[in-house]
């Protein structure tokens, strides 16, 4: 009886320690990738859906009183947003790259993701990991440089 009731807690806390791998919360890689794609593609809804432009905005505006960066704050987003499609800097900076999707790492609601930039010309890298955060069922960008 004792060994039947062990062989049960064991059980029980074998399969609890399995319940946070079995999140139904999407591989935040997806959303990256998905982000590449819509840069490449300049999918603007894709990109207001899934850019945190606050967070992403926050260290442009620091110094700023808040009447000013209430002011600043539209410019900024569409400037930001504007150099990830058509012509813009980020959106042709990128075009001359491969970029890699590497690991990520999740903790809670907010996770990090590897990205490697090669230059197609010069070979040279440029490895940075990509911060998310989980709201409203899906994966944010906060951060392009962690």
């Amino acid at each position: 009886m004792n060994r039947q009731i062990r062989f049960i807690c064991l059980g029980v806390i074998f399969s609890l320690s399995l319940l946070p791998g079995c999140s139904t919360r999407p591989d935040p890689r997806n959303t990256i990738n998905k982000f590449i794609t819509a840069v490449d593609q300049s999918d603007t809804t894709f990109l207001a859906e899934h850019l945190d432009f606050q967070a992403l905005l926050e260290k442009s505006l620091e110094g700023f009183l808040e009447k000013d960066k209430e002011e600043l704050f539209p410019q900024l987003r569409q400037q930001l947003l504007t150099s990830f499609t058509n012509d813009g800097l980020t959106r042709m900076h990128w075009k001359s790259n491969l970029i890699v999707v590497g690991k990520s790492e999740v903790a809670g609601d907010s996770a990090t993701v590897e990205v490697t930039y090669l230059n197609k010309s010069s070979g040279t890298r440029d490895y940075t990991r990509i911060g998310l955060f989980f709201k409203d069922g899906k994966w944010k960008i906060y951060n392009l440089k962690l």
